[in-house]
């Protein structure tokens, strides 16, 4: 009786993590195209010559940012409209770096802890998005301009477990 308890205890745990899995590809399946499709573009109209990252930035507009080299070999990054229509690109060399901007905000934001640091597109300007927890446990979000590492805004939301 053991046995038949234990198999089927192992049989539902492992159907239920097949589930899961099939659920979340079938979830992710429309990023992961519109991603390819991003990417397509960028290729295709020559903005960028190999892509090397990829990610995606929901601000006041959502944006597909993807980072390569052009065909002189230069760093680029590509701004990507969620409509897939909609493309900003500019060098990587003609702003701050990730490094620059972690200790940027490392500087204005003490005793934070900072969980992530990305690239993004919002009100016309590129940024660096930081997103950090305070003391609160509350998570913030600080930006920066990616020209030269000036403030653009800051927002902080309420941690709604407490």
């Amino acid at each position: 009786m053991k046995k038949i308890i234990f198999t089927g205890l192992i049989v539902g745990f492992l159907a239920l993590v097949g589930t899961s899995a099939y659920a979340y590809h079938i979830i992710r399946a429309p990023l992961v195209e519109s991603y390819n499709e991003a990417k397509d573009l960028a290729l295709s109209n020559q903005h960028l010559q190999t892509v090397e990252g990829a990610h995606y930035y929901h601000g006041t507009e959502a944006y597909y940012v993807l980072t390569g080299t052009n065909d002189d070999n230069d760093e680029m990054i590509v701004f990507v409209g969620d409509d897939l229509e909609t493309v900003h690109e500019l060098k990587r060399a003609d702003g701050i770096s990730y490094d620059q901007a972690m200790e940027i905000a490392q500087r204005e934001l003490p005793d934070r802890k900072i969980e992530k640091i990305r690239l993004g597109y919002t009100r016309g300007v590129p940024v660096y998005e930081v997103m950090y927890n305070d003391q609160n446990a509350r998570t913030g979000y600080y930006y920066l301009t990616f020209e030269d590492g000036s403030f653009l805004k800051r927002y902080s939301i309420r941690n709604i477990n407490r």
